[in-house]
């Protein structure tokens, strides 16, 4: 490590709404040299019409990974890291990684906010590639002892978070009102599961926000209720401020226990009312900073009594703020988990 400081590699995506986003602004603010990767942009000059991409991530991923993965170790070799955090390395192989550590000696962090078993967003090429990083991090908790038992032995389980720069109150105009506000709102992209609890809410003032809503049954009555778009940052937060419920809904391909919205909501200071985990309630009180439900019937039952209780709803929209921020449970302070994790290996 050349300083106090190290010389960090960022590998992911950098879009405002991205949490790598709120890890690079704030490195840097901390006084770190960072160089950063964004996450296929090697695979997106190489396909640069979309038939040819369609076809050769579906024919030919082995092509698009090494290609990737050159173009990487070649960032890796000019900039001359002493860290390099992946951030869903999908693309990056295992021999790439070891070229790196041999050319750099830099210590290799892997960070997936994602099922590590589910092949929908878990390449195989990253499973393969995940013992030739010096640590791996999941959000999964459950991900630890499976990927334990695949010989993936160095893995840490962090939680989800808020992000600093996107998630904060805001102050709501009567015009934002009538634009984003309602007494229900649900923010995420459509899944079968979410669309089946949602279908028990007839009758109450809803709207969805997020992508993919347009693969509901032509005849749902929820359609009238969608939005069409997804929100991000200041204007989620809008959405959430301007509305009176905000629910939490967990991915059940994920086999999710909690999600970055289950900070998200109260980082903004949104009432939450989410699916009922033994995660969720390690991070929340429910009744105090949070509510829950494990049913259709609870959840309307939660719905009809806080929209008739707007006081004893804000008080628990406030506790569940000042909670999320006395607690630490940004994404900034997960990166700080990382850290050090990074500075434990190296005074070894």
């Amino acid at each position: 490590m050349r300083g106090n400081l190290a010389r960090i590699l960022l590998y992911g995506n950098f879009k405002p709404q991205d949490f790598e986003r709120c890890w690079l602004k704030w490195l840097q603010e901390s006084g770190y040299t960072v160089s950063v990767f964004e996450r296929g942009a090697a695979v997106r000059r190489l396909c640069r019409y979309r038939l040819a991409d369609r076809v050769l991530r579906r024919l030919a991923p082995p092509l698009l990974a090494w290609y990737e993965s050159r173009s990487f170790v070649e960032t890796a070799c000019k900039f001359q890291p002493d860290l390099v955090v992946v951030v869903c390395g999908n693309l990056l192989t295992g021999e790439a990684l070891d070229e790196i550590r041999a050319e750099t000696s830099a210590t290799l962090f892997h960070f997936h906010n994602e099922d590590f078993l589910n092949t929908r967003s878990t390449s195989r090429c990253m499973q393969d590639a995940a013992p030739h990083y010096d640590q791996c991090f999941t959000t999964k908790s459950f991900n630890v002892r499976e990927m334990g038992k695949r010989g993936i032995n160095r893995v840490t389980y962090v939680p989800h978070g808020y992000r600093n720069h996107c998630h904060f109150p805001v102050a709501v105009s009567r015009a934002e009102l009538r634009r984003y506000g309602s007494s229900v709102v649900f923010v995420g992209t459509w899944e079968p599961p979410r669309a089946e609890i949602l279908e028990h809410l007839e009758g109450y003032d809803l709207r969805i926000w997020g992508n993919f809503w347009e693969r509901l049954p032509r005849r749902s009555w929820l359609r009238h209720h969608v939005e069409g778009r997804a929100v991000y940052c200041a204007e989620l937060s809008r959405v959430f401020n301007a509305s009176e419920i905000c629910l939490a809904f967990l991915r059940k391909v994920n086999r999710d226990r909690h999600t970055s919205r289950t900070f998200e909501i109260p980082a903004c200071g949104g009432f939450q009312v989410s699916e009922r985990t033994d995660e969720v309630l390690t991070f929340f009180e429910e009744g105090k900073e949070i509510e829950c439900f494990s049913s259709e019937e609870e959840l309307k039952d939660k719905i009809t009594y806080y929209l008739a209780h707007d006081t004893q709803r804000r008080r628990i929209a406030a506790a569940g703020f000042e909670r999320v921020r006395r607690s630490h449970y940004s994404f900034t302070d997960r990166l700080q988990t990382l850290l050090e994790h990074y500075f434990r290996l190296r005074s070894q």
